[in-house]
């Protein structure tokens, strides 16, 4: 398998054109001049000519894909952050959608939108998949903690208000003469109400006898 080709060119993945250029030409010279070495030398220069000619030419269309997503999505989002700010948001994702590579700058912005739109958990998923693809970028680790303050302090102001109208209900309820049903006590309410009835005919029971009606029904 071939290893990775700025690694054969002594390179990092951050070389410039320049440098992966004047790496291929000064293996390739040394190499071209070790493979008529007899034996093990020779044979392995030539395997290493091999190498460095799919290492170059892999490094060249690395550098050219780069340049492209550079170029285009850079443009791209510039017009993108522009959008924007001018409060398009419509047209802004529909520029969004027609960019082809989404890497963590791409997040970062369709964080934007869904933030102007106070889609404000959507807006922290994107910013959290931008940080991920991007540990270093301190753009994005910023605003996602702006954000998250932001939802705190939304959910803070949410459970406060909920409680207040808790209370104001109960104040409410309190002033009209009757409270909220308690369901667990519906046993003893109902076994409260039979006593009450037994009670009474029994009590009817014993005024017949003298002479007297407590209920006129019965």
């Amino acid at each position: 398998m071939q290893k990775d080709p700025y690694i054969i060119l002594g390179l990092t993945n951050e070389a410039t054109l320049e440098e992966v250029e004047n790496a291929y030409r000064s293996l390739r010279q040394k190499y071209s001049n070790l493979r008529f070495e007899e034996g093990e030398i020779g044979a392995n220069a030539s395997k290493m000519l091999g190498q460095i000619e799919i290492a170059y030419k892999d490094c060249l269309d690395d550098l050219r894909h780069k340049n492209i997503k550079d170029t285009y999505n850079g443009n791209a989002y510039g017009e993108i952050e522009a959008t924007i700010k001018s409060g398009k948001l419509e047209d802004a994702q529909s520029m969004l959608d027609k960019c082809d590579i989404r890497d963590a700058e791409w997040h970062y912005y369709q964080a934007q939108i869904y933030y102007k739109r106070q889609w404000y958990n959507e807006a922290k998923s994107q910013l959290e998949i931008a940080c991920d693809l991007d540990t270093e970028n301190s753009k994005y680790k910023t605003t996602l903690e702006k954000l998250e303050n932001v939802i705190n302090r939304e959910n803070g102001n949410f459970q406060q208000s909920s409680g207040e109208n808790v209370k104001q209900d109960s104040k409410q309820e309190s002033r009209a003469g009757y409270s909220r049903p308690n369901t667990s006590n519906t046993a003893s309410d109902s076994d409260a109400c039979c006593n009450a009835c037994s009670s009474l005919i029994c009590a009817d029971c014993c005024c017949e006898c003298m002479g007297g009606d407590l209920i006129p029904c019965c």
